[in-house]
């Protein structure tokens, strides 16, 4: 094969432009702190930091579905701790209006603050986070309870999902796990089971106060409201239990994101060292290529006729 100057100059050429593209890698690795940047940097690996992505972003997605199952079940059990101080109130009420010692002036009195208590528990049937109303099954948009009558308060209907298979909102906490955040029971015929009957005992009492019926006040009218008592206690204590639950969830899944994104750095991060002494290496080849280049096309034709 004849080696002319031309295929010299060719290979002089090819020879730089492969050392500037190595210098490229190296200089944009750390440029970008990136090992792999694109599928031909490394094949092999490719696949295990395109997996790694997606089981982040999923795990990301499982910590931001029990953030926010979290500040639902907070919210419920802010309502429900409100509505347990509201019970006890009206227990205090109904004990002091039992007493036969009271007149009909004071009766009345202590009515007017079981009227605005109901009012007040009303509100806290209502409470909604994130525009989405806490009480109402699936049907999140509506508001769940409403007085049928605006002039009385005990009148009060629940308008929630009334199907038990639409009362659950669920979300996903895990892979294949579901997890029911709502808080809210209605028997087969659509009643609501918690706060219906609170304003049924509390309309009792109100009416039996008026009537100064201090009997039917230290008997069914305060066996109603342990009854009711006890089952705001009962849910909000699986309210506490669903709490707890999430929140060990939450630091398992904060632990596996922190220990995926690791091997994710292992993956495709560039080590600095390495590469700083690899991009010296080239740019001390590059050099070597250029004084070399120079020295093969200096002689030509022209020279020997001087």
């Amino acid at each position: 094969m004849r080696i002319t100057h031309k295929t010299m100059n060719n290979n002089m050429l090819r020879n730089l432009n492969n050392g500037l593209r190595r210098m490229d890698t190296h200089q944009q690795q750390l440029a970008s702190g990136k090992r792999v940047q694109l599928p031909s940097d490394d094949p092999a690996v490719v696949g295990s930091i395109l997996g790694r992505k997606s089981s982040i972003a999923e795990t990301r997605q499982y910590v931001k579905n029990l953030d926010d199952a979290i500040s639902w079940l907070d919210a419920t059990d802010s309502a429900f701790d409100s509505v347990t101080s509201v019970i006890h109130r009206v227990r205090e009420l109904t004990v002091y209006g039992a007493n036969d010692a009271l007149g009909d002036q004071d009766r009345q009195a202590l009515a007017s603050e079981v009227r605005e208590l109901s009012e007040n528990v009303l509100e806290l049937a209502n409470v909604s986070i994130g525009g989405r109303y806490v009480f109402s099954g699936q049907k999140t948009q509506t508001r769940p309870f409403a007085k049928v009558d605006a002039a009385d308060p005990f009148s009060v209907e629940y308008r929630g999902a009334k199907e038990p298979e639409h009362v659950d909102v669920r979300l996903e906490v895990g892979v294949g796990t579901e997890m029911a955040i709502n808080l809210i029971d209605v028997d087969a015929d659509g009643n609501e089971q918690i706060f219906l009957p609170i304003f049924a005992a509390l309309e009792s009492i109100h009416t039996n106060l008026m009537a100064s019926d201090s009997e039917s006040l230290g008997t069914t009218d305060l066996e109603a409201m342990d009854t009711v008592l006890n089952t705001v206690l009962r849910y909000r204590a699986e309210a506490g239990a669903k709490v707890n639950r999430l929140e060990m969830g939450r630091e398992r899944l904060l632990d596996l994101e922190l220990n995926l994104v690791q091997l994710l750095s292992g993956d495709q991060d560039v080590d600095v060292a390495e590469a700083i002494m690899h991009l010296k290496a080239e740019e001390n080849v590059y050099r070597t290529a250029l004084s070399v280049g120079a020295r093969i096309i200096q002689p030509s034709l022209v020279d020997f006729l001087r």
